[in-house]
């Protein structure tokens, strides 16, 4: 008896990569004004920047309030955004 080996079906859509670009590399100056890096590209101008994440507030804690005194307990509420 033979057994016939089944082609998996996700190698049928495999294709080669397309060719890459290969992009000249940009270079950092020293911006004497701000005293900052700036990016410039090959042809003399400045790269964009990119907008930045915002940082995330994930490890603010919080005091619960559970007694009519107004005391606090060592609860572990935290308070926050995430990504």
């Amino acid at each position: 008896m033979t057994t016939q080996m089944v082609r998996p079906w996700g190698l049928s859509r495999m294709r080669p990569f397309p060719a890459a670009a290969v992009l000249t590399a940009a270079t950092v100056v020293l911006d004497a004004d701000r005293q900052v890096g700036r990016w410039v590209g090959p042809d003399g101008l400045d790269v964009p920047e990119l907008d930045r994440h915002k940082r995330s507030e994930t490890c603010k804690e919080t005091k619960t309030k559970t007694s009519l005194d107004g005391a606090t307990d060592e609860g572990s509420d935290q308070q926050g955004d995430s990504d």
